[in-house]
């Protein structure tokens, strides 16, 4: 919907005073009016649905019920090297030499606003042979760490650890994890009585309880290293460096929530039944302290398939979203406990978990396609999950489940961004005031007007979309948050139907404001120089601002505009409320 435009002619100069000022005065009457009409008409769309409502339009519409939240995104930022493993001969692409290389990002943020994440090592880049290789396949050889001479892109043996301290703008290395050059076996001999970075691991994750104490949890595939950190990650304070879990439980990818003073939740993807739980078994095994560190309760398996936990900071409640089963279709559930998970330990037992409640079909078996969940201290509780019915390269679906009241009732709906294409690893973060933020990789198949599908020069890349309190059946307006492609489809992932060049998954959060959402997540970038078929992959974090897109701009700051300015967003979403 549009105003017609109204064109009063120039006067020429030959005319009179008289007739130059009656044209003058007609010019500034008929803008007054042009501005008085798209204000009048912007104000309607805005204030006319809160009116009715009778609701304040000063509250309107970002408080609203399933009302749409945008975001003012930032220049995404690389997670850095130590300046002194910079190694310009090392295979990284010219110009990024100075940035991480890393995969399947973690990311947390403690009540103060400061950010942790951390990354999977690229293992083919910590030197030209493997230490197991009989099961990895290879050569023999030693891996290394910000070593000259040796092609490498680890700063420190431990898995990454960054940390911001000013909301996301600037990045740097946690306490006790400094650069540990040399090869894996000065390592082994260096963690002894070495600092963080010396204890070798492989992928982590991160959790904030609510002392803001942040645990560090990364796994050596046989058992698990826990980093202990306060101030904001400044200040590490572990009782000893490479304190170990003593699970005795083999593992690929550890989930971690915290809560409390030091009540520890561990989610371990064992895959088999551990050695020492002979009485139980699954794939998940859920593990619990309330000491912030060893001993845990052992062996409580949580039958089902991909799993993740999340927890209240300060309430009692611990919930679980998984895979019913390791099956091609089936359901996505949910555990919870009311009760801080207590109770599972030191033998099998359901403690205070209540039975799994179904919460949304699976009607595919999506590569690595993990529900998650999360929650905030309200009862809100919102489970995200990819879908994908008509197989790998068909076209995917995104589930999304939502409860109001600590997973007692839900409601699901399909929240499927684009009707072509592929909706990869969504994750939700939720504020306290219900605004709930969803991003995950897409990779639209009708990008340039295309009709085809899954094809080599399609890009994929960072879609994010936030609603307030949504209810079932809202749609969220999801948008590119990154310009730049995070990975473009290969002839090779094209003829052999690959659709995991981006990995596993990556992570958001709010920040204690609700004001603003971080996200860390991948980008490839170049050819992997030891891996075929495979490219450079790095880690960056990009902060979105809540943007009042309603708001009217001042004239005064619009270079000398004689009437309100409305950017292209504002006019769109105008047009959007009347319609």
């Amino acid at each position: 919907m549009a105003e017609d435009a109204i064109l009063i002619q120039p006067v020429p100069f030959s005319e009179s005073p008289e007739a130059a000022k009656t044209a003058k005065e007609l010019n500034m009457a008929a803008g007054a009016t042009v501005a008085i009409s798209i204000m009048a008409l912007l104000l309607a769309a805005l204030w006319g649905s809160s009116i009715a409502n009778g609701i304040n339009p000063a509250e309107a519409p970002e408080n609203l019920p399933g009302d749409q939240v945008y975001f003012a995104w930032d220049e995404p930022e690389y997670m850095p090297r130590h300046e002194e493993c910079i190694d310009t001969e090392n295979g990284q692409d010219p110009g990024y030499e100075g940035y991480g290389i890393g995969y399947e990002p973690s990311l947390s943020i403690d009540k103060q606003g400061n950010l942790f994440v951390t990354a999977h090592k690229d293992l083919a880049w910590g030197g030209e042979g493997a230490p197991v290789y009989p099961i990895a396949g290879g050569e023999a050889g030693l891996w290394y760490a910000c070593s000259d001479g040796d092609s490498t892109s680890w700063d420190y043996w431990a898995s990454w650890f960054w940390i911001s301290n000013d909301g996301g703008k600037t990045w740097g290395h946690g306490d006790n994890f400094e650069p540990t050059p040399g090869s894996m076996l000065s390592s082994l001999v260096g963690s002894v009585t070495g600092s963080g970075s010396e204890c070798l691991g492989d992928e982590g994750d991160i959790a904030v309880d609510a002392n803001d104490v942040v645990y560090f949890l990364d796994t050596t595939l046989e058992d698990n290293w826990w980093h202990m950190f306060e101030d904001g990650g400044n200040t590490y304070i572990s009782p000893t460096v490479c304190e170990r879990m003593q699970t005795m439980a083999a593992d690929d990818r550890p989930w971690v929530a915290a809560q409390g003073d030091g009540i520890i939740h561990y989610l371990g993807n064992s895959g088999a039944s551990p050695p020492e739980c002979t009485g139980d078994t699954g794939r998940y095994w859920y593990y619990h302290s309330e000491t912030g560190r060893a001993p845990y309760s052992q062996c409580y398996a949580m039958p089902g398939g991909w799993s993740t936990i999340s927890s209240q900071n300060d309430g009692p409640y611990v919930f679980v979203a998984q895979e019913d089963a390791d099956t091609n279709t089936g359901v996505v559930q949910v555990r919870v406990s009311p009760d801080y998970g207590r109770g599972t330990g030191p033998g099998p037992s359901d403690g205070t978990w209540e039975a799994p409640v179904a919460v949304g079909p699976r009607e595919g078996n999506c590569p690595e396609g993990y529900p998650v969940v999360n929650n905030n201290e309200g009862g809100m509780v919102v489970v995200a999950w990819a879908d994908c019915p008509n197989g790998n390269t068909g076209a995917w679906e995104l589930r999304i489940a939502v409860s109001y009241d600590n997973g007692t009732a839900w409601s699901s709906w399909n929240a499927t961004a684009f009707d072509r294409g592929i909706q990869m690893y969504p994750f939700v973060s939720i504020s306290e005031d219900q605004v709930v933020s969803v991003a995950f990789y897409g990779l639209d198949y009708g990008q340039n007007n295309s009709e085809d599908g899954y094809v080599a020069g399609k890009d994929w890349y960072l879609y994010a979309g936030a609603l307030h309190h949504p209810m079932e059946g809202d749609v969220w307006d999801f948008r590119i948050v990154d310009p730049t492609p995070l990975h473009t489809v290969t002839d090779y992932e094209e003829s052999s139907g690959d659709t995991h060049a981006l990995h596993d998954f990556f992570e958001t959060v709010m920040s204690p404001d609700g004001s603003w959402v971080g996200i860390a997540y991948q980008e490839n970038i170049g050819l992997h120089p030891f891996e075929e078929n495979e490219e450079q992959r790095y880690i960056k974090f990009v902060r979105g601002d809540i943007s009042l897109q309603h708001s009217v701009v001042n004239a005064d700051t619009e270079a000398g505009m004689s009437m309100p300015f409305f950017s292209a967003d504002e006019l769109i979403l105008a047009d959007r409320y009347l319609n």
